[in-house]
């Protein structure tokens, strides 16, 4: 009777783990089904519109819980801080939160993968809002091209998957660009502002 009831608690207790454990996803579109790519936008290096093909690029995510895709606002320059447009989007950190891409030893234009799994939920199977960034420098906001893609959902999936769940069945193609200096958007102001005023002496 023993031995049965503790065979029991311990079947339990497994489906409890697997049903509630930590979900992953993995920052990948080289081994997705579909290839979808971070490309060379205007002033960023490389011909407009082809995969990114020098090294030195890196992609992140911005996650939140559930799809608040509906909340996260659109972004016309596409290199804002993904944290400022809504829906309580948060950087991701820590082990396969980033990925390279186009290494010396990963020559796929474009494409990017990590070995590790990003744990981007406590519950495997559950619905999480991403939008990836790509840069150039030492971290997003301080990079000088950069660029991030639309706002997208996925499903998480266990760490110890065979197949995890890749980014790039989920993710749209993306840009990235060169971010105005400072001064551009200080003269830009000052030109908007004397064309209000020349408009007002009229």
């Amino acid at each position: 009777m023993k031995k049965s009831l503790i065979i029991g608690m311990l079947g339990v207790a497994a489906f409890a783990t697997q049903t509630f454990g930590q979900g992953f996803i993995a920052l990948d579109n080289y081994d997705s089904t579909a290839h979808p790519l971070v490309t060379y936008g205007a002033g960023s290096g490389g011909t407009v519109g082809t995969g990114i093909n020098t090294a030195g690029w890196t992609v992140g995510l911005y996650f939140a819980q559930g799809n608040v895709t509906g909340s996260v606002g659109a972004d016309v320059s596409g290199f804002a801080d993904p944290s400022s447009l809504g829906g309580g989007l948060a950087l991701g950190t820590g082990a396969g939160s980033t990925a390279a891409i186009y290494t010396s030893t990963f020559s796929t234009p474009g494409q990017f993968f990590t070995a590790n799994t990003f744990q981007a939920s406590p519950a495997v199977g559950a619905t999480i809002t991403v939008e990836l960034v790509a840069y150039n420098g030492a971290d997003y906001l301080s990079s000088t091209k950069r660029g991030h893609s639309a706002a997208f959902t996925m499903t998480t999936a266990a760490g110890n998957a065979p197949t995890p769940n890749f980014v790039g069945d989920a993710m749209p193609s993306f840009s990235v660009v060169a971010v105005p200096e400072p001064s551009v958007f200080a003269l830009a102001g000052l030109g908007a502002a004397a064309l209000m005023m020349i408009r007002r002496k009229k």
